[in-house]
This record gives C-alpha cells, sequence and structure tokens, in this order.
C-alpha cells in the first residue's frame, strides 16, 4: 500500500511547496490515475512515490510517506527501487542497455544476479512483453511502442509491488499509445500490483478501466474519484483538463448525462440509444461541409523518393502538394517518413530522385540559406534551438546572421515578439521562461525570416490541454493574420482533427493517403494501416449506424461545432509533371551512392571470428598493440603489423566502405603529420640513423631531401598504418557493455568501467542530436560551410554546441535518475549480462601479440637495433 499522511514538498530552490498536505491511499492491486495541468505537482507526487525525492532530488518533506511498508524519508532509494519500479516519460533517454537484453538485465546485474540465471529471467520477462523476439536489437532501433515494452520489461525483473508510469504516452503515436495501455492493463490484471499511471491523455488512458482518478491542482488533491463520476462532474475542463471527445460530443448536442444510468467509460460500452435523438438532429441542423481549398500552390512534392544510406528507402515516390495559407496535417507513426519530408522541404537534404517546388520554381539548386527564406522549421524541443541567453539576441540570431541593418532588425525582431505576445518580456533571460514560453520565441525567431511555409514538429508534445489550446490558437492566429502556410509534423489526432482542413497520411515512407481531414478520419481501414487509431467520435458515429461519409461529416460538425463556414469541397490541383535533366539524375545517382560510405563510428552487431573474442582479450591486445608500435621504429615489425590488421579487417565480415571514409581521414592526417616532421625537423632522419645520404638537394642545405628523411617518414607513417585499423576495430568489434565488463573484470571500478560503456553507447547519439540541431541552426542562416573564415565557422559551430550540450545534460539527468532506480551503485560489485568466457582463439590471440611484443622488446632494448635501415652501405 502507499499512504500519504499530511505530506508536503519544497524544492531546494524554491520558497513554497510544490505539493502540499497530500493524504492520500492507494490500496495493494489498484490501478490509480493521477491527472492535473503542467505544473499542477503529480510529476513531485511520483517521484515522492519511486523515492527520487527526497534521495536525489534535494528539498525540505513534512509529513509522512509509506510504499510497502516503507518509510521513504527514513530509507534510501535503494531499498525503495525494490519496491517501486519506474518506467520514465522518455524512454529513448532512459535506455542504458546497448541492445534490448541488456536493458532488461540492467537491474539484475545490480543485484548480481549471475549470467545464467540472470539470462533465463531475461528471457521470460521478454516474452510476458512479447519482445523475446527483439532481444539482439538495440532500443533505439525499435518502434516507440516496442521500447515502452522493454521500459516495462525492465522493471517488472525486479518483483516490484508497484508499477509507476510517468506519462507512458507521451512519446508514442495513436496505436501505439493504445497497445501500451493494453499491456499495461495486462500486467495489472496478470500480477495484481499496483499500477501509478501518471498522465495527461485522459481519453486515450480511458480505453481501459482505471480504479480510480486523483486529480491535482496547484500541488493539492482536488478530486479522488472513479471513472464514472469525474466525467459526470464537468471539472475537467476548469482544471485545464481535455475531456474525451465522445463527452464534449454529448455535451454539446445537449444530452444529460449526469442522470444517465449506464457506463459512459469507455465509449464501447456506452448505451447510445437515449442519446441517439440529440445527437442525430444537432448534426443535422449544425452540419459543417469541407471547406474549399485555395487555389494558389506553395510547395509541390512530385514523385520524391529518398534514402539515408543509399540502399532502403524511407520515401518512395511521394507525391503532394501544399496549397497557400492552408494549415496541413502530416500524420504517421513513428519512422513513417514526416521527419524526412520535412528535411526535404528546407533543404537540408535533397531528393534521390523527383523535384521539390517551391512558388512553382524547380528548388534543387537552392541552398539551405536561400530556402529558409520561403521555408521555416521550429524544432519540437526549444531547447534544441535556443541558442542565446537573451530574448531579443535569440530572435534577431538569424537577421544578424544575414547582415541585415540594427534598425531593420530592432524592428523585425519586436514584430515578431509583438505577434508572439512577449513584447513585454523583450529584455528578459530565455532562462526565466516556461516551456511554452520557449516554444513562442523559437517560433519568433523563424517569423522574422518572414518565411511563407512554416513547419512544426509535433508542436504540442508534452503539453497540457491548457498549454496546447493556447499555443494552437496562437499558431492559428499566424495563420490567419499573416497568411502563412502551415505544416504540421505530427501523429497528435487532436491537433489535426482541430486544427486542419485536411492530412497527408504517411506510412513506411508512402502517402496512403491525401485527403480532408474528415475523411481521413472515418477510414478506420486507413488509420489501422497508418498505425494511428479511429477517434471516440467515430465510435459514436458507428454506434448511430451512420455510414462512411456521413460518420465523416458527423466528425467534422462535433470537432467544428461554432465554425459556421460552409463552403463547397473543390479539388486539389497537382503541379503538372516534367521530365528531370539528366545530368541531374548523374548528380543525384553519384549523391545516394556516397551516401554508402558512412562516418559512423560505433559497434557493429556482426557474427565473426573477431566479434566472438572475449572483452578482455580485445582490450589487451589492443593495448599490448599499442605499446609495439610506441617501442619500435623497425620497419619489419611494422609491416608485420600491418599485414596482421588487414588480415584481422577481413576476418571481421566489417564492409570495407565503413572503414574507407575514415581511414581517408587517416590518410591525410599522416601526410600532414609526415610533411610538419620534415617540415620542422628536416634532418631528424639522418640524426636518428647516424649517416646522411642526399638523394635530392645540395649536399650541405637542411632541406635537401635525404634516403634517410624518407625511410623515417616512411617509418613514422607505418605507425599509424599498423594503429588506425586496429583502432577501428577495437570500436567496430567490442561490444560496449562487453567492454565495459572486461575493464571490471581487470579490476577497474565497475561505476568507471559503465562510465566507458555509456560514452560509447551514447555517442551515436549524440551526434545524431548534433546533426538535427546543425540542420536546424543552418535553416537560420548558421553557415558551416569551407566558404567563410575559420574564425566565422567557429563561431557558428558554437551555435550548434550551445544547444547540443543543454541538450546532453537533460539527457545525463534522466540517464542518472534511471539508473539510480534501478539499483544502480547499491553494491560495490555487479554482474555483467555480457560476461563471456575466455577460449581456445582468445588464448591464441593473446599468445600471439605478446610473442610480437616480446620481439619489439629485445629488437629495441637487447640487441639495440631502434630502426632497420636496408639501404646503409657499411
Amino acid at each position: 500500500m502507499i499512504e500519504f499522511s499530511d505530506f508536503s514538498f519544497t524544492y531546494a530552490s524554491q520558497s513554497k511547496p510544490t505539493i502540499k498536505h497530500i493524504n492520500l491511499e492507494i490500496k495493494d492491486g489498484e490501478k490509480v490515475l493521477i491527472i492535473g495541468p503542467s505544473g499542477s505537482g503529480k510529476s513531485t507526487l511520483g517521484n515522492a512515490i519511486n523515492g527520487l525525492i527526497p534521495h536525489s532530488m534535494e528539498g525540505k518533506t513534512e509529513g509522512s510517506l509509506t510504499v510497502s511498508g516503507l518509510e521513504t524519508k527514513d530509507s534510501d532509494i535503494f531499498s525503495i527501487s525494490q519496491k517501486v519500479g519506474t518506467v520514465l516519460q522518455d524512454t529513448d533517454a532512459q535506455f542504458v542497455g546497448l541492445s534490448v537484453a541488456e536493458d532488461i538485465a540492467f537491474s539484475l546485474e545490480n543485484q548480481m544476479v549471475q549470467p545464467e540465471r540472470m539470462k533465463k529471467i531475461v528471457l521470460d520477462t521478454a516474452a510476458i512483453v512479447d519482445m523475446e523476439a527483439f532481444l539482439r536489437q538495440s532500443p533505439g532501433a525499435l518502434s516507440g511502442g516496442q521500447k515502452q515494452r522493454v521500459s516495462i520489461a525492465g522493471v517488472l525483473v525486479d518483483e516490484v509491488d508497484v508499477l509507476l508510469f510517468d506519462e507512458p504516452l507521451a512519446n508514442l503515436d495513436p496505436a501505439a499509445g493504445l497497445a501500451a495501455m493494453r499491456l499495461i492493463d495486462e500486467i495489472h490484471r496478470k500480477t495484481g500490483k499496483i499500477v501509478v499511471i501518471i498522465e495527461h491523455r485522459l481519453e486515450d488512458v480511458l480505453s481501459y478501466p482505471v480504479d480510480r482518478i486523483i486529480l491535482i491542482e496547484n500541488g493539492e488533491v482536488t478530486l479522488n474519484t472513479d471513472t464514472e463520476a469525474l466525467l459526470r462532474s464537468g471539472v475537467l475542463k476548469e482544471a485545464g483538463i481535455r475531456e474525451p471527445l465522445y463527452i464534449s460530443a454529448l455535451k454539446a448536442a445537449g444530452c444529460d448525462i449526469s442522470s444517465y444510468s449506464g457506463k459512459l467509460s469507455p465509449v464501447e460500452e456506452l448505451d447510445i440509444s437515449p442519446f441517439r435523438e440529440s445527437l442525430l438532429s444537432f448534426m443535422k441542423e449544425h452540419e459543417r461541409k469541407p471547406i474549399e481549398i485555395p487555389d494558389e500552390t506553395v510547395a509541390v512534392l512530385d514523385d520524391v523518393s529518398f534514402s539515408y544510406d543509399g540502399e532502403k528507402d524511407v520515401l518512395s515516390h511521394v507525391s503532394f502538394s501544399v496549397k497557400r495559407g492552408e494549415m496541413v496535417a502530416l500524420l504517421g507513426k513513428n519512422g513513417a517518413g514526416k521527419s524526412t519530408i520535412a528535411s526535404l522541404l528546407m533543404g537540408i537534404i535533397r531528393p534521390d530522385s523527383g523535384r521539390i517546388l517551391i512558388n512553382g520554381r524547380d528548388a534543387a539548386g537552392d541552398t539551405i540559406a536561400t530556402r529558409s527564406k520561403s521555408v521555416g522549421f521550429v524544432m519540437q524541443n526549444p531547447n534544441h534551438m535556443i541558442s542565446h541567453p537573451m530574448i531579443y539576441d535569440e530572435v534577431a540570431f538569424a537577421l544578424r546572421q544575414r547582415g541585415m541593418d540594427e534598425k531593420e532588425v530592432e524592428k523585425r525582431v519586436m514584430d515578431a515578439l509583438e505577434l508572439c505576445g512577449l513584447e513585454k518580456h523583450w529584455k528578459w533571460p530565455i532562462s526565466a521562461l516556461s516551456y511554452g514560453q520557449k516554444k513562442r520565441v523559437t517560433i519568433a525567431s523563424i517569423l522574422v525570416l518572414q518565411p511563407e511555409i512554416l513547419i512544426l514538429d509535433e508542436p504540442t508534445a508534452g503539453q497540457d490541454w491548457r498549454h496546447y489550446t493556447q499555443l494552437m490558437k496562437f499558431i492559428e492566429r499566424l495563420n490567419k493574420e499573416l497568411g502563412l502556410t502551415i505544416i504540421f509534423v505530427t501523429h497528435d489526432m487532436h491537433l489535426a482533427l482541430e486544427y486542419t482542413d485536411r492530412a497527408i497520411v504517411m506510412c513506411s515512407g508512402k502517402l496512403l493517403k491525401d485527403g480532408e481531414i474528415g475523411s481521413i478520419f472515418a477510414d478506420k481501414e486507413l488509420l489501422e494501416d497508418a498505425n494511428l487509431r479511429v477517434t471516440s467520435l467515430y465510435e459514436l458515429g458507428s454506434k448511430l449506424g451512420l455510414g462512411e461519409k456521413d460518420i465523416a461529416s458527423f466528425i467534422r460538425t462535433f470537432i467544428s461545432v461554432e465554425d459556421d463556414v460552409k463552403k463547397e469541397e473543390k479539388a486539389l490541383l497537382s503541379a503538372p509533371p516534367e521530365l528531370e535533366r539528366k545530368d541531374v539524375k548523374k548528380k543525384r545517382k553519384k549523391e545516394k551512392e556516397e551516401k554508402r560510405f558512412g562516418f559512423g563510428l560505433s559497434y557493429i552487431d556482426i557474427d565473426s571470428p573477431i566479434h566472438s573474442l572475449n572483452g578482455v582479450t580485445k582490450f589487451l591486445v589492443f593495448v599490448m598493440w599499442l605499446m609495439i608500435t610506441l617501442i619500435t621504429f623497425d620497419l619489419r615489425i611494422l609491416l608485420l603489423l600491418l599485414v596482421i590488421s588487414i588480415g584481422v579487417m577481413k576476418l571481421s565480415a566489417i564492409p570495407l566502405k565503413r572503414f574507407v571514409p575514415l581511414m581517408f581521414v587517416m590518410l591525410g592526417f599522416m601526410v600532414m603529420n609526415a610533411f610538419f616532421i620534415y617540415l620542422f625537423s628536416p634532418q631528424q632522419g639522418p640524426i636518428s640513423m647516424g649517416h646522411r645520404t642526399v638523394i635530392l638537394g645540395p649536399e650541405n642545405m637542411d632541406y635537401s631531401l635525404t634516403l634517410e628523411t624518407v625511410m623515417y617518414l616512411i617509418t613514422v607513417s607505418m605507425k599509424y598504418l599498423a594503429i588506425f585499423p586496429m583502432a577501428l576495430m577495437f570500436v567496430f568489434a567490442t561490444h560496449p557493455s562487453e567492454f565495459a565488463s572486461s575493464l571490471n573484470r581487470l579490476h577497474f571500478s565497475y561505476r568507471i568501467s559503465y562510465s566507458v560503456s555509456l560514452t560509447l553507447r551514447y555517442i551515436p547519439e549524440i551526434t545524431d542530436d548534433y546533426m538535427h540541431i546543425m540542420h536546424a541552426q543552418m535553416a537560420r542562416g548558421v553557415d558551416i560551410s569551407k566558404g567563410v573564415s575559420l574564425l566565422d565557422r567557429i563561431k557558428s559551430v558554437s551555435k550548434v554546441l550551445a544547444p547540443l550540450v543543454l541538450s546532453s545534460l537533460e539527457r545525463i539527468d534522466t540517464i542518472s535518475n534511471a539508473m539510480v532506480l534501478r539499483g544502480f551503485g547499491k553494491n560495490r560489485k555487479r554482474t555483467w549480462y555480457m560476461t563471456r568466457k575466455m577460449k581456445g582463439a582468445d588464448y591464441i590471440s593473446l599468445l600471439v601479440v605478446f610473442a610480437i611484443l616480446a620481439a619489439a622488446i629485445l629488437s629495441r632494448f637487447v640487441f639495440g637495433i631502434k630502426f632497420f635501415y636496408p639501404f646503409r652501405i657499411a
């Protein structure tokens, strides 16, 4: 049981309590939903239950909170984590394993469960959440719903009493969200554990029953009741919580739900008969026809295909047009291709085939800076865009990048801030703003560029209904007052229904449908194909016995009952296709081929003799390899090392294309190093070898080229050639977690070992963040091309690094909390899921490299052979 008794908590940085005088009981076996507007204290309540408060987050605790008999303030976070399993909001940031199996096993490792037993528990737990077929996959490669399953499995292995879900639907598309709620309900029914869900997407949570709903406002419990009483109470809108759509529709039609004796939730169990006449008559009286689509086309995708790696298309033959002044929803599940379309429209990437037209003009030759004059982009997370401490400077940034006169900059900035309701705060630091206000700052920073098209990536993510409505009304005003064309990249069904008249539905890189919003949401089969889901308005229309066309009308009517604009639907116009020029085709083909050469530097999961070696072996071999190259200048030994390196590369089964780009970088560095050695110490070769044989230039000139200098530079370069392939092999063929376990077995602290593992684990994701932020800044005029001076490039890169550092700090904070909640650091030792036993191949590898190391030491220090010089004349 969870019991709050007059419980209050005040954060160390605040003067007033965030939650106050909480008196609440959650009994064994209950499934409870905690709702409340942003800032109400619901997340603080959750952090008190899982022990982050007060053991990780500093502040003043008053009153009492017991969880399964433990008084939280007198216990420790590790003991509480044995009682409470927490699934955090950001599943991506809380993953600590490189594979699904590792992540599920993380808590067991911290409990020092032995590997063989651990593997059985992991397999059994993965089966519970239907993820046993994905154990070797990277969590980052999974869908949103699958990630949620892995997170749940990671806390189920502990046999905890309480499962706490902090906004489990925040990053999920509708169908994945429904699947997550189904899984949570199934686990609750099977295990009988206490389930606590913190969420503001009320309608989605209520797809499956909950025992109680607790409403938190201003840090206090203002309602503690069951679902039926809450839906009848009418307090949701007052509290800033969105009502289920079908409840709003029933109220709009004048239906008296307070006296209705049947079940209101879920909608599937609603008896429609008492409300049928009211709903049908309201629909007939307020029927809303599809609005007329504008004629003028502002952007066209014409048969566009695109691939990031040159092999698998993420977009395949996509065609649609966007009209001037439209508000369009680009819908689809995570990975459907929505963000890729946004990047294409911004000019960050170019299509492999097909064309993009802006205002009727082929935009193939546009730079990002040129495209930014027509297309603006606002990222989902405002912290990924903001690079200045003050509001005015942030909004003025892009204009100053273009060299605009400061008077014109001031006018545009103040106009944009006024539009965004921030004109009174222009001198404020951005750190003083709320999340929603930061969002407005990023929009203002794009509006100053006066784009014709504004692309908004998941603009409502993580916001409660009140803030969501404020932001969307503001965006709607921009559309009307500026005639701005707005494209929403989203999987938010409510946003599309309430604020757009047209949707483009994507799935797996293909366009499924481009049509009027009502017809989209009345097409059940289409929504299922796109991994979306029908709304409760569809369910209500179905209960009334309406056909698909009538359901479309029903949805339109009830979603926009205040809109009396009735216009006839007009067919969308599309730009006439034209043939591509042959030279453009050739150029794009070349670009597609170049994509095959990636610059990634991370572990590659392949079955090979090198991958199967123990992590201890690979680490010791690499250390000895470095020692050999540092000790010896004997060209014969270095040539042997190079031959072995090439053989190891072949045995690794890693495609050569993964090595080629990095090897070119290394060769460039090697040539530059040789040049500077010769420039600053042209006589290093003769000095080291004790003789001088001029092959080019006067005998007495320092910069005359000698045979000894050539041999010296070849020998030094061979050191790089011998080291670099093995360094790449170590990174590509060594699993980070296996490497961490190897360091631990060599008596390094497991905390240090795991830090190394996490660094290797997150390098690819930080690289992705960097590229994403860089593209957004480039769209605002940041230029890091070779065409600008080195100083300007350094300044531009700093504009990317500032938000990258902030986002990385956010990630570190989330990871730290996730690790602590799963027992990391509790014990002096831990076990490792990825531990491997030493085999014959390991001992042979160590013996061979040790023999070469011994030969190098003997050659250098016993026989006195420093250089091998075959041309010396006795």
